[in-house]
């Protein structure tokens, strides 16, 4: 049979039990237990320092970035602003260089029609001139020497004033 299920070696077994049992219990709320309640109390402390940490910190980073996002906003509507006082300024002198530049083009063409004219003036003079000796030459190869140079150019101008 089993010693340990013997009923004379049961009184022995339940007083080591007990003692064993209490001094095991004794120790535990003595020594281990308070040990491990202030570790967790510690630890719950360090947790809640942290969390309040990063609320604080939370809290930080939200108004930094609430005044990041405004300073860009106005940095955004500054650079709008700005690029729209250089764009007016730019169409502006855009504008009056185009008005420099068609007045010198008006300017050029003014004068270059004025001396296309009088050099179509003086085209059809030397061609008056040049048809008039062309014409006395004819006459007087055909054998007409009575009539004069002079008499050619009356009658030119006659038929000029004719139309």
């Amino acid at each position: 049979m089993l010693p340990q299920l013997d009923l004379s070696s049961y009184a022995s077994q339940t007083f080591w039990l007990l003692l064993c049992f209490g001094l095991l219990w004794f120790i535990m709320a003595t020594f281990v237990t308070p040990k491990i309640a202030d570790v967790l109390e510690q630890r719950k402390r360090k947790i809640n320092e942290y969390v309040k940490k990063a609320d604080k910190l939370n809290t930080q980073a939200k108004e930094t970035l609430d005044r990041y996002n405004q300073t860009l906003s106005q940095a955004k509507k500054n650079a709008e602003q700005e690029v729209e006082k250089e764009r007016a300024e730019l169409k502006e002198f855009l504008q009056n260089a185009e008005n420099k530049m068609s007045a010198q083009l008006n300017k050029k063409i003014g004068d270059n029609e004025f001396n296309l004219a009088k050099e179509k003036k003086n085209t059809l003079l030397k061609i008056e001139d040049m048809s008039v000796d062309l014409a006395f030459e004819i006459v007087h190869k055909l054998g007409f020497s009575e009539i004069s140079r002079q008499d050619i150019a009356d009658i030119a101008q006659k038929d000029k004033a004719n139309g």
